[in-house]
């Protein structure tokens, strides 16, 4: 792998919590108070961009005619799809281009990425886990910003969209520190030291339905790994969750907002049943939603109105059909080549692997009652680590 796209991964790995700085440049986002000025975030965009760019040799010399080149590129040319007849299409294509470049990143990183890129991706990761859970752990701790505290209901959000969209980085962030904490028997300090962070921000953000879809994660890498004593650990860690969501949990949340996750599942059902084949277009779900929403239900202005509060809804919603085939087995693929590409490593990248596996799984748990916008970076980025680290053995 060239030095150019070698650094471009690993400056993509270590932008991957910033991504939720940019809602700032959408007109038509939720009221969610900004952290950072558009300046900063028209930076991290310009970089991002950058460094997408930055891959595309790599992806290139990747790209073949078989499943795998598929799995990581229809993706974005689904995404493409819905946007030209959506009912935005010059937000629709730009996603889907976005979503064409990380699919094109993974695919490098699979592929192409030697053992230096590898590790230093690994690395990169680790630290930005780990500072953004110190940014956003500290961020609780001084109720500072008093906006983005008392919008949040003080739960953790740092530098993400929301609380949520925390939860799910961690929940992959997790899947890297864990196992190569574990399988090194602590020796690997970041690794160590990132997934307590990581593990205590994901309390710290009172994700109900995150804290179940981790125990999920758990639950397959113990089943995957044949860890009997981490899948009894799952169940324990199940049980103290439900304790902490009926006493410190529950004053942290909302409760209207199970009323608006009904509400917006219901909408996108109906968007789905009225558009069927390629859906209303990427990020379009604002647009028909006033039209298309229950007649009791809240108005366009209120957060329910920006997406369908479920990853399989939104991709139905928004890519209709062909969107959700085309992501299923997308996915599928992708999943089945990290566990048997763990199944041949040696123990470090075995373990790593399984986490990532297990990670996706519990992150598409996640999706199922929420929509998460760094559901692509995450999948499409990052997962494909455990391809390169099982084919170099490398972390």
């Amino acid at each position: 792998m060239n030095r150019i796209s070698a650094v471009s991964l690993v400056v993509l790995f270590a932008i991957v919590p910033l991504y939720g700085t940019l809602a700032v440049l959408d007109p038509a986002r939720p009221p969610i108070p900004p952290l950072v000025p558009a300046p900063a975030a028209i930076a991290v965009a310009l970089v991002a961009l950058a460094a997408l760019a930055g891959v595309v040799p790599a992806a290139m010399r990747a790209a073949r005619a078989d499943p795998l080149t598929a799995a990581f590129l229809a993706p974005g040319a689904a995404t493409i799809l819905a946007g030209i007849t959506g009912f935005d299409p010059p937000l629709g294509i730009g996603l889907g281009v976005l979503v064409t470049g990380l699919g094109a990143a993974g695919l490098a990183l699979a592929r192409e990425a030697d053992a230096a890129t590898t590790h230093r991706c690994v690395r990169a990761f680790l630290w930005s886990g780990l500072a953004a859970s110190a940014i956003a752990l500290a961020m609780v701790a001084a109720r500072r910003p008093v906006a983005i505290f008392a919008y949040n209901n003080g739960r953790a959000v740092g530098t993400f969209l929301n609380p949520n969209e925390l939860a799910a980085y961690t929940l992959i962030g997790l899947g890297v520190a864990l196992p190569l904490a574990f399988a090194s028997r602590g020796r690997d300090r970041l690794a160590v030291v990132s997934g307590l962070a990581l593990a205590l921000t994901l309390g710290a953000t009172f994700s109900r339905w995150g804290a179940l879809s981790a125990v999920g994660g758990v639950a397959v890498y113990a089943l995957a790994a044949r860890a009997r004593w981490l899948f009894v650990g799952a169940l324990a860690v199940a049980v103290a969750g439900v304790a902490l969501d009926a006493s410190a949990g529950a004053r942290h949340h909302n409760p209207r907002d199970t009323e608006a996750r009904a509400v917006a599942w219901q909408t996108g059902l109906t968007t789905f049943e009225r558009f069927p084949l390629l859906g209303v277009g990427p990020l379009a779900f604002p647009k028909t939603y006033d039209v298309l929403r229950p007649p009791g239900a809240p108005g366009p202005q209120t957060p329910v109105a920006f997406d369908p509060h479920s990853l399989p809804i939104a991709f139905a919603a928004d890519g209709g059909i062909v969107a959700l085939v085309t992501l299923t087995a997308s996915f599928t693929i992708v999943l089945r080549r990290v566990l048997r590409a763990a199944r041949g490593a040696a123990a470090l990248p075995r373990a790593l692997a399984f986490g990532l596996g297990a990670a996706l799984i519990a992150l598409l748990i996640d999706g199922g009652i929420n929509t998460i916008s760094l559901f692509f970076p995450l999948g499409l980025q990052v997962v494909p680590l455990a391809l390169a680290a099982a084919r170099n053995d490398a972390v």
